[in-house]
């Protein structure tokens, strides 16, 4: 009778000791090359500056899963995390990302808060209400962030169809609003794995013609 609940125990921890390694691996920092770092610390243009933009770029980081406060950010940074993703800078001749062609954005922006869903309008730097449901519930994997970002690819907006540009403007979109985030003290993680499905629904989208690619979860610090 022994032996083989002495199987079943060393089964038990067998497993869990491969489930620690695994998580272990998913979740662990990889590692640079011996003196990787000294190369970069030795580099003159890093030790003689103080740019504020290869700062913000040493910190730049995701919050842990689990990690969000759900502490409320303020309208205005929130409108200041719009214009930085999708909105015209030079005095409003050009755009604060990079877009194909000359285009106007292809990537629609939501936001989920707990009052609703808004859409950012880089034309007035506003806000436009589209629902006043509470859908963060739904779409940030359990997050406890105060305000969710949604990115929607507009697929009849983006010239000569090409997919492949909607995915390289959300790259730039999300970076912006990683950069600000750090400098407004704000926690924020991207995240692709969203069910787009969904998130037509709850938006009232075309699925034909706007594909939801990913969510920005933010709370602040």
């Amino acid at each position: 009778m022994l032996i083989p609940i002495l199987l079943v125990i060393s089964l038990v921890l067998a497993i869990a000791g491969w489930g620690f390694a695994i998580t272990l691996h998913m979740t662990s920092t990889p590692r640079l090359n011996p003196g990787a770092l000294e190369n970069l610390r030795n580099n003159p243009l890093w030790t003689t500056s103080d740019s504020g933009v290869l700062q913000a770029i040493e910190r730049r980081n995701s919050a842990s899963r689990g990690s969000f406060t759900g502490n409320d950010i303020s309208e205005d940074a929130l409108q200041l995390l719009g214009w930085a993703a999708t909105g015209k800078n030079r005095d409003g001749t050009g755009f604060v990302i990079p877009l194909a062609m000359g285009a106007e954005p292809y990537v629609s922006l939501y936001l989920a808060q707990q009052s609703g869903v808004r859409r950012f309008n880089w034309e007035n730097n506003g806000f436009e209400n589209v629902s006043n449901d509470d859908i963060r519930g739904r779409i940030n994997s359990g997050q406890n962030a105060s305000a969710i970002w949604i990115y929607v690819i507009d697929i009849d907006k983006i010239p000569s169809g090409s997919i492949e540009w909607g995915w390289h403007a959300i790259g730039a979109m999300s970076e912006h609003q990683y950069l600000l985030a750090d400098e407004l003290d704000i926690q924020m993680r991207f995240m692709a794995s969203i069910s787009a499905d969904e998130v037509v629904a709850l938006l009232g989208l075309d699925a034909n013609k706007q594909i939801p690619a990913g969510v920005m979860a933010m709370a602040q610090k």
